[in-house]
């Protein structure tokens, strides 16, 4: 089974985050010491033509339970320039996102919040604040590095915002079986996270808050109450350039060329053409993959344990053939089980991004829930997960029209299995390799500092008691904001004008990563 790095690992990996910069991290000998860290890397000049009326900055410890708010705040030092460059502007917004162990210092009774916003304001009068905090599940890894381990922390963004300005949202009502989420928008883009369960640390299934808070001079008062939210939505990340394409990173390793899907219904797929060059080969979906599975876990060394797949699902769409087709000449759609016996070829195979731009342009990325196996009408069926949109319940919804159980089942688990659409199975590689600064991409990815994510579930991960005791040690890493979830990320696109054509699709392949 594909394992999940430990949060107990993850706390003690001394990381680097930012845009490129050089930064200089400075250990504290105690923990009364720590007022004096700082960074090297300064904010964005305003002759920067990306420059943009935002700050954001990551506080990172390997040791959460020592730290206090004195040692946060003070490590704010270099992001209070992005509340004072602006003094035009009377009305502000502050996102904090904070890991579990932080969850009790964004209750608006903490303390935290009024001494971070009086760090990053300073001394002014009339300024109204809106202040979003939500517990994430982890901190987003540096820019340039697919598999770093998050931290315990906190990652913070501002912006400041007009007067006629809507994004805050009547409080809605918490769903009892939903978590609540952040949905993260940039031109017809959006991306909505789930946040982390926090029903055993703050008795909330989740937690996103929202409070307005008014400086007086040399301190900060609440000046609106805080509210328990479903969903925020944050607007104007990563720049000025609302369009400018999102990059995403999906690593995988393709275990089988992309075919044709021959029949299918709702989730279910149940034959696949296997055929090339125009010679048709009907089977049933899961014999190669079966086949695939059992050469991939061989040569890992894995024998008789089990790999999570995915499925990713190309419509039979206009748009998307010339796509297809140039994909399929350069080996990228083609690559299957004769690849797995190339040596390196795992790792080869990570730098592959297509599946992103795939998905940009209609493509949907769908867990393989069951299948294999069985016997008659049953045999090779293969199951996919529904689900496309956070607010869609994994649960069977139940419909008493007189539609046909059919035309039900295609209502209730979606139309992903449609005849004629192309399909390909993968998995989520073990090992990464980090862009290399010869790569032609590392200096696009090391100008995107805003990356929001996916790791594995550590809710089975056992602390390793015997693990070699670190110093105390706060990082901090300016010019960087974002976060990971362990429940997927939600993606939606409009593309077209005239009649918009929209895409929607869940991406829970671990250490897929957004960067804005």
């Amino acid at each position: 089974m594909l394992g999940g790095i430990s949060r107990e690992a993850r706390r003690n990996v001394h990381r680097s985050f930012g845009a490129g910069l050089p930064l200089t991290f400075h250990r504290a000998k105690s923990t009364q010491d720590l007022n004096k860290i700082h960074t090297s890397a300064k904010p964005p000049s305003k002759d920067d033509p990306d420059h943009h009326p935002t700050g954001q900055l990551t506080v990172s410890s390997n040791q959460p339970g020592k730290a206090t708010v004195r040692h946060v705040v003070d490590a704010l030092a270099s992001f209070q320039e992005s509340g004072r460059k602006y003094p035009k502007w009377q009305q502000h917004l502050v996102c904090i996102l904070a890991t579990p162990p932080f969850a009790s210092w964004l209750e608006a009774n903490s303390g935290f919040i009024p001494r971070a916003l009086r760090r990053i304001f300073g001394p002014s009068n009339s300024v109204y604040v809106d202040v979003v905090c939500a517990v994430v599940d982890g901190l987003a890894p540096r820019p340039i590095s697919m598999k770093a381990p998050s931290g315990e922390g906190f990652s913070i963004w501002h912006r400041p915002k007009g007067p006629d300005d809507s994004w805050v949202q009547d409080a809605t009502v918490s769903s009892p079986t939903l978590q609540s989420t952040l949905t993260l928008q940039r031109g017809h883009v959006t991306l909505t996270l789930p946040l982390a369960n926090t029903l055993f640390t703050n008795g909330r299934g989740s937690t996103l808050l929202l409070s307005r808070w008014k400086s007086s001079g040399r301190s900060f008062k609440i000046d609106r109450a805080q509210i328990e939210k479903q969903n925020v939505l944050l607007g104007g990340l990563g720049g000025k350039t609302l369009y400018h394409p999102i990059r995403s990173c999906i690593p995988s390793i393709p275990l089988t060329p992309v075919r044709r899907i021959q029949d299918g219904l709702g989730n279910i797929v149940r034959t696949i053409d296997f055929g090339q060059k125009g010679v048709k080969n009907v089977g049933p979906a899961s014999r190669e993959l079966e086949h695939s599975v059992t050469e991939y876990l061989a040569q890992e060394g894995q024998g008789s344990s089990t790999v999570n797949v995915w499925a990713l699902i190309i419509p039979q769409d206009t748009s998307l053939a010339q796509l297809v087709r140039s994909m399929e000449a350069k080996g990228t759609l083609t690559t299957g089980v004769d690849v797995l016996r190339t040596e390196n070829s795992f790792s080869s195979l990570n730098k592959h991004h297509y599946i992103g731009e795939l998905i940009r342009r209609g493509a949907i990325l769908c867990r393989v829930l069951s299948g294999g196996g069985g016997w008659g009408a049953k045999q090779g069926l293969l199951s996919l997960d529904p689900q496309t949109t956070y607010s869609t319940s994994n649960e069977s919804r139940y419909d008493y029209s007189e539609e046909s159980p059919d035309r039900q089942q295609v209502s209730a688990l979606g139309n992903l299995a449609q005849e004629g659409a192309f399909i390909q199975f993968l998995v989520a590689p073990k090992t990464f390799e980090s862009l290399e600064e010869s790569d032609e991409e590392y200096a696009e990815f090391t100008r995107r500092s805003t990356v929001f994510g996916v790791v594995p579930s550590t809710v089975d991960d056992i602390p390793d008691e015997n693990q070699e005791k670190t110093r105390f040690d706060l990082q901090v890493h300016h010019g960087h904001f974002g976060c990971v979830s362990e429940s997927g990320l939600f993606f939606r696109a409009e593309e077209g004008r005239s009649n918009p054509r929209v895409v929607e699709t869940k991406i829970d392949l671990p250490y897929s990563y957004a960067y804005i």
